[in-house]
């Protein structure tokens, strides 16, 4: 049965007992659609937007002192005993210590009241209460902050000029920067704005970042730059950083929206200025993407294959069979043992067709060996004698499969795809995930799986072609790229499959003993899709030698400077499970409300009211909303979040107008993404502590901005 209809029974299925929270694809935007003030024009760029204290935590605040326990001009609560909150969002308050501050005893500065000194730079801090602040002038606040690193007490007093006021939990992360031909430049830390305006700003902005690029690699350290990205990739869902936006300028270059950003920059647990003038931290900065030394010794690869075992495809299989057996034969003693294999079978829904016995199966749960893999080819692969109702099949559902495979820990992750028809699209009754291709790459990418895809065309399904071609390709993005590892054969042309198999499977031998520095038994010519996937994992992989700078506050831009088409920095916010819980259950309620005036043929937000009504402090709110933004029904925070989005606008009169398509497209998103955020609310190494004090409720995940609902 699928998920949906199990929803449609009140099972809640895909919740697993847990409440989390969603994005409704349905058309988000970045750091682009954030509130911002209009300035001024300049010559080579437009529109100018800056962003305000309330919005991105910009030093520009309002001048004012906390009375305890009500809201001062600025919108912040303190009450004895809890942290501050800010009474639109209910969220607390914090700061981020600048580097070398102290926390006293007492809001006075006295070297002999110091409770801690040289506390950690850009660890949020939970403020208390606020003595005698003033932030009329930013380079210069007056007052003091009293604060503590959890929420259950306070530890002292920090003075507002050693601390940056944090409103909301954004922050960036640095994009997967691809190879270094190819790829983007490393992003450079500017000392100020007009430094960093002065580069955008020039005829020649490419010539003038190039130079500065030279400059560093050469010694000459330019003035204007405080620090710079490393080379290498740094993933943030592996190794955790901060990068917390502090003001932002929003500005065109060419007709393309980008944005100054000032960040500050920690790592928890590791202290220490990561200037471009430490020659420590600017030496293995600029350490090269392709350079892993001894890393690569040790590296593994686990190769899990998705195959469609419908009628049309059984000479395939028997030929990926002989292709996987060949490069066995070709494994020395020392890379046999690198190589872990899987397998993930599919066909299509049993709901339209129950004589294909499975939708999709797992034939190992454990990876296994090239050797056994071949038997299990053989044993576990066979096509189905039987056809199904349509061309397309259930893809979606072997991708997500694979996903899930036992991936052991260190290893190059990659699935092999091998179908010849496209995948049912979200919301298509045969669609037993609720996802689509989108959905599913930014999962593979979250857990660094790369995916190679074979797409085996019938010349008689042309009008399949178009939208098999769209889901192969975005499923086998090549990350930092914008190529995709696929392979289009002629499904008559049986030699070009046995080719090509028998390419693939030797190359991968070849790119692993050649990662290894260990000569191959046989070496197989390149194969560029495979290449450049191969490449995009070790990235990754030699990335987690890497260290992204710290304890500086500095302005970059969020494009790469050289080249400003290729994004470089990513938005994200900080979300605790208690937030994923609050949002996952909102939503349920939303999807709940959504299928009962479906069925009742009753209008939206009267079946919002009747299932939601009952937990809401003030159930009145709801009835009398024009969008579901205006309900209160959803948490406050996810409403101040600089961002638009389709369901928080969605209002009666665009519910009805919805066609009943439309209408399933947006459940079937709603239930996509809350079986997503199950997954990564399972992954207990997905989630980080900001301190080493913090409880585990207070413990983060980087989200995706555009994940939110």
């Amino acid at each position: 049965m699928a998920c949906k209809d199990r929803w449609r029974e009140g099972s809640m299925c895909l919740l697993m007992g847990l409440m989390f929270f969603l994005n409704v694809s349905l058309g988000f935007a970045q750091l682009s659609d954030l509130e911002g003030t209009a300035g001024h024009v300049r010559p080579t760029v437009s529109a100018e937007k800056e962003g305000s204290a309330d919005v991105l935590s910009s030093l520009e605040g309002s001048t004012g002192q906390t009375a305890s326990a009500s809201p001062t001009n600025d919108g912040i609560v303190c009450s004895p005993g809890a942290p501050c909150l800010e009474a639109a969002t209910q969220l607390p308050l914090r700061v981020l210590p600048r580097p070398f501050s102290s926390i006293y005893r007492e809001a006075v500065e006295d070297p002999n009241a110091v409770v801690q000194a040289n506390i950690p730079a850009f660890k949020p801090l939970y403020v208390f209460d606020r003595q005698g602040l003033d932030l009329s002038r930013p380079e210069a606040p007056q007052g003091w902050y009293h604060v503590g690193r959890t929420r259950t007490a306070p530890e002292g007093w920090i003075q507002a000029k050693d601390a940056l006021e944090w409103r909301q939990a954004l922050l960036v992360s640095y994009t997967h920067p691809g190879n270094e031909l190819e790829g983007r430049s490393p992003v450079l830390m500017f000392r100020d704005r007009v430094a960093l305006e002065s580069i955008v700003d020039a005829m020649d902005m490419a010539g003038r970042a190039k130079d500065l690029y030279a400059a560093i690699a050469a010694g000459a350290i330019p003035e204007e730059v405080v620090s710079m990205e490393p080379k290498r990739f740094v993933d943030i869902t592996k190794h955790f950083y901060l990068l917390p936006i502090l003001q932002w300028r929003q500005t065109q270059i060419g007709g393309d929206d980008v944005r100054l950003l000032q960040l500050a920059a920690a790592v928890p647990g590791a202290r220490g200025a990561d200037t471009v003038r430490n020659p420590d931290y600017l030496e293995q900065a600029q350490v090269g993407r392709g350079q892993g030394g001894t890393v690569l010794q040790g590296v593994k690869a686990d190769i899990v294959f998705v195959i469609d075992t419908t009628r049309s495809m059984q000479p395939f299989i028997d030929m990926t069979r002989e292709a996987v057996a060949q490069m066995s034969r070709q494994f020395s003693a020392e890379t046999a043992d690198r190589f872990r294999f899987g397998l993930v079978v599919f066909r299509d829904s049993l709901e339209v067709a129950p004589q294909l016995e499975y939708v999709v199966r797992n034939v190992t749960p454990e990876l296994v060996s090239a050797q056994d893999l071949v038997g299990l080819l053989e044993r576990e692969g066979s096509a189905t004698a039987v056809g199904s109702v349509d061309y397309a099949e259930e893809l979606f559902a072997g991708v997500e499969t694979a996903l899930h495979s036992k991936w052991r820990e260190g290893a190059l992750r990659f699935v092999i795809l091998i179908s010849d028809a496209s995948s049912h699209p979200k919301g298509h009754p045969q669609n037993t995930t609720g996802k689509d291709e989108t959905d599913l790459r930014r999962e593979y990418d979250d857990a660094q799986v790369h995916l190679f895809a074979i797409h085996l065309q019938d010349p008689r399904a042309k009008e399949d072609h178009p939208r098999a071609q769209a889901q192969f390709g975005r499923l086998a993005r090549v990350r930092g790229t914008e190529t995709s590892a696929l392979k289009e054969i002629n499904a008559f042309e049986e030699s070009e499959y046995r080719s090509l198999a028998e390419h693939l499977t030797s190359r991968i031998s070849t790119l692993l003993s050649q990662t290894m520095g260990a000569q191959p038994a046989q070496e197989a010519a390149p194969l560029e899709e495979m290449d450049k996937l191969w490449e995009a994992a070790l990235i990754e992989y030699v990335g987690k030698e890497a260290s992204p700078p710290k304890d500086i506050v500095a302005w970059a831009l969020d494009r790469d400077l050289v080249n400003p088409a290729i994004k470089s920095l990513e938005v994200r916010v900080l979300v605790t499970r208690e937030q994923l819980s609050s949002l996952a259950q909102t939503l349920d309620q939303v999807v709940q409300a959504l299928m009962r005036a479906e069925v009742t043929q009753g209008q939206f937000f009267d079946a919002l009211q009747s299932v939601a009504g009952q937990a809401m402090k003030r159930p009145e709110d709801l009835g009398g909303a024009m969008r579901l933004a205006d309900t209160g029904l959803l948490p406050a925070f996810i409403q101040s979040l600089p961002y638009k989005s389709d369901i928080l606008s969605l209002t009666e009169d665009m519910f009805a107008s919805m066609t009943a398509e439309q209408r399933s497209q947006l459940e079937w998103s709603i239930l996509a993404k809350l079986d997503q955020y199950r997954t990564i609310n399972e992954q207990v190494d997905a989630w980080f502590r900001i301190n080493d004090t913090d409880p585990d409720q207070d413990m983060v995940y980087p989200l995706h901005l555009d994940y939110l609902p």
